[in-house]
């Protein structure tokens, strides 16, 4: 099985989730309608309508509500930063990357890991995968360190969650 990155993953779900969640109300009004024409053909149609009309309000609304607070759209005169919007983006990047790890099969979640750090090499919590896959999947202690002493560096609050995790698991490294 071959990673597939063609697939911007984020927004096909969102558009999925917002397709189901229009649909239902559709529907009724899909069969009321068929039903108001007095025919079976009616209700077909209605259903029909229904479901591309889900699909298309889906895919608009994806664009809006992808991210996990709701708000794609950055309002006027607030500039948001680049690495924050980034990874909201690969949230579902990560879920693949933890269903592989979960699966046992950390070639692929290697592969998916590094393309994420590629887009934002100071990501803790993609580190902090990339440590767990390394140390789990390939025995490499070494670079399993390097990635947790990276998110020490980028972490430096010590109070900071993915902090306490990478010294906690750069201890029992050791």
């Amino acid at each position: 099985m071959k990673p597939s990155g063609n697939i911007d993953s984020s927004l096909a779900v969102s558009t999925v989730r917002n397709a189901l969640w229009v649909f239902p109300y559709l529907a009724v009004m899909g069969l009321i309608w068929g039903y108001l024409a007095k025919t079976s053909s009616g209700a077909i149609a209605g259903l029909v309508v229904s479901a591309v009309t889900s699909v298309l309000i889906g895919r608009v609304s994806a664009y809006f509500s992808e991210t996990p607070d709701g708000c794609n759209v950055t309002p006027p005169g607030i500039r948001r930063r680049k690495s924050a919007v980034l990874r909201e983006h690969v949230a579902a990047d990560l879920n693949v990357v933890r269903y592989h790890r979960l699966c046992h099969r950390f070639d692929f979640a290697l592969i998916k890991i590094e393309a994420v750090l590629a887009k934002d090499p100071d990501f803790a919590e993609a580190l902090l995968l990339r440590a767990q896959i390394m140390w789990e999947g390939f025995g490499d202690a070494h670079a399993a360190r390097e990635s947790l002493l990276k998110i020490i560096a980028v972490e430096s609050d010590e109070k900071a969650v993915f902090h306490r995790w990478a010294r906690n698991f750069y201890e029992k490294l050791s």
